[in-house]
């Protein structure tokens, strides 16, 4: 795999939910994807401009820096405000979501989540 592949593959997901974040990385290893998972929102935008990943999944209710106002520094940032952002968050409300995409998410996933439909949504966003 060259390194345009690798950047294809490369996924910044910041989730705080250890459990959450493991099936997830499990499941987008299968598919071939390269996980860096973060446990908070500390250095969150800092990794994503020097990493330049393909594809940013969000939690919103992050320790330290929450998912909204990461959202909103990445898509100020011209380095990386192309990157497509999905949100995965509990947060259901009509607001909440429709406030992230407004914002500049690509795509909102309440959960809990099948795993597989989060590969999907991913593949679309990439496509």
């Amino acid at each position: 795999m060259d390194e345009q592949d690798s950047k294809q593959k490369k996924i910044v997901y910041a989730e705080d939910q250890e459990s959450i974040a493991r099936l997830v990385e499990y499941k987008l290893a299968k598919d071939g994807f390269d996980l860096i998972l973060m446990k908070s929102g500390e250095n969150v935008v800092e990794t994503i401009i020097e990493e330049k990943p393909a594809l940013i999944l969000l939690d919103l209710m992050l320790p330290i820096k929450d998912g909204l106002q990461i959202l909103e520094e990445l898509k100020a940032h011209d380095d990386v405000k192309n990157i497509p952002v999905i949100i995965l968050s509990v947060q259901g409300e009509e607001d909440k979501i429709l406030h992230a995409l407004n914002s500049g998410a690509a795509d909102y996933i309440q959960k809990p989540f099948s795993t597989s439909e989060l590969a999907t949504r991913i593949r679309k966003a990439l496509a």
